[in-house]
């Protein structure tokens, strides 16, 4: 038998919402920093909190889908080992850096300022991504975990097809 480890989807809500308030803090600050303006800083982490929630919460998901690097845990569950919050970390960067300078471009119509801004966030928000992801990792709730049959030993003619009821030796 094999384990799958998954996340509900209330849990990805609150890792969102919990991100979204560090990152929102971040924002402000590096807006700020680029910029010298708040104001800046506080647009920056408006149209962030709609375009990046998004992002952020298709990055969990279709993470959700990747069991590696998980291992069994009595108390919580399952526990995410250190590299895949790492691996998880790396992918995100890739996922957002684009996004941490195309808003603050958007907003300030300057070049200079948007790549400040996205070396400030890409600096800070590595550190904030893993110690987040680690912080969670401790957190028992809404996690799941399903006994899946060895796929070897499946025979996928004898598998229902998915909306039709399987054959019985009366039809």
């Amino acid at each position: 038998m094999l384990n799958r480890f998954t996340e509900k989807h209330p849990r990805t809500i609150a890792k969102m919402v919990s991100w979204r308030v560090l990152l929102t803090i971040s924002h402000i600050v590096n807006g700020f920093l680029a910029t010298g303006s708040v104001l800046v800083g506080l647009k920056i982490a408006g149209w962030a909190t709609v375009i990046n929630s998004t992002l952020y919460w298709l990055h969990e998901r279709a993470w959700n889908f990747i069991d590696a690097l998980r291992k069994g845990n009595e108390v919580r569950t399952f526990d995410d080992r250190e590299p895949r919050s790492a691996l998880k970390m790396i992918s995100w960067r890739v996922v957002i850096t684009s996004s941490n300078f195309f808003i603050p471009f958007i907003v300030t119509g300057s070049w200079g300022s948007a790549t400040i801004f996205a070396g400030l966030a890409t600096a800070v928000n590595m550190f904030l991504y893993y110690a987040h992801e680690r912080v969670w990792n401790i957190v028992p709730w809404a996690k799941g975990l399903s006994k899946l049959i060895d796929p070897s030993l499946a025979k996928v003619e004898d598998a229902p097809k998915r909306g039709r009821k399987p054959k019985t030796a009366n039809a």
